[in-house]
């Protein structure tokens, strides 16, 4: 009798799956997602609905739900579909995001030391802003800040800075109907006051916070560019507001955070043009 195959096996445990514990809706669902690729980066509900064998109105309920919540997004105002941020960052996350984080710490962890201020990795998602790596330091602060934690775009200078370098028509895509929230008497409250900031912002190569989210924080913030010149992340630094005459932080503090952007920048690939 021949000796049982791995194929032979797999079929074993294909077949012991109980279908009474799957969730056709979810399936039908990813099997939308996977109908994209590099050829196909854009598609519409009638083009989705053939390739993933399901009728239209399916499709169209299914593209809604995966818009809502952000994984897929509409091209403007046309009628079709690409992948939305959340796919995308779940699949970074995967095969990118760890070299970003495992890049971008050592570095992190020199900024900490020479300025004594926590630092940190962030990157956006949506309309907020996610930290992703962060290495605290040696101040009396104390903040509620972790790997994880995510702060609204519009009211942080590090979230101004990375929706700054998108092209202008993305983020009115993003915040045409967003409830713009007040956290103190500087947060943006409208997207045209979002948009012209951003324009003075873009020309900057740092923003700092002199208690522009937190009354009690200030922080420098500087962006992290990839290979393809396309801002990945930022890097920020953070203390307690009187830690540091003004003057001194937004100077010799911010020299040091843009240098650690800038070092981030090229362990990524990223060849800045010649000044």
């Amino acid at each position: 009798m021949p000796a049982e195959t791995d194929l032979d096996q797999l079929g074993k445990n294909v077949r012991e799956i109980d279908e009474r514990y799957l969730v056709p809706g979810l399936m039908r669902g990813l099997k939308i997602l996977e109908g994209f690729s590099r050829e196909r980066q854009e598609q519409s509900i009638a083009q989705m609905a053939a390739r993933a064998e399901l009728s239209r109105s399916t499709t169209f309920r299914l593209v809604y739900t995966l818009e809502a919540i952000g994984y897929l997004e509409r091209i403007g105002e046309s009628k079709t579909y690409r992948l939305g941020t959340k796919v995308l960052y779940l699949g970074y996350s995967f095969l990118a995001g760890r070299e970003l984080v495992d890049v971008a710490t050592p570095i992190l962890e020199r900024l900490r030391d020479d300025t004594h201020c926590s630092t940190h990795l962030v990157v956006r998602e949506g309309t907020e802003i996610v930290y992703v790596a962060r290495c605290s330091g040696n101040t009396r602060l104390v903040s509620g800040i972790t790997v994880g934690t995510r702060l609204p775009a519009h009211a942080t200078v590090t979230g101004r800075l990375i929706l700054a370098h998108m092209p202008i028509s993305e983020v009115v895509g993003l915040y045409e109907t967003y409830q713009f929230k007040q956290y103190t008497q500087s947060t943006i409250s409208s997207l045209g006051q979002l948009i012209s900031q951003l324009e003075e912002d873009r020309r900057k190569p740092s923003l700092v916070s002199w208690g522009y989210f937190d009354p009690g924080i200030s922080s420098l913030a500087s962006p992290v560019m990839n290979r393809a010149s396309v801002v990945e992340a930022a890097v920020i630094a953070t203390c307690p507001i009187d830690t540091y005459p003004q003057e001194r932080f937004e100077n010799a503090i911010r020299e040091r955070v843009e240098q650690a952007a800038s070092d981030i920048s090229r362990a990524l690939g990223y060849n800045a043009p010649d000044q």
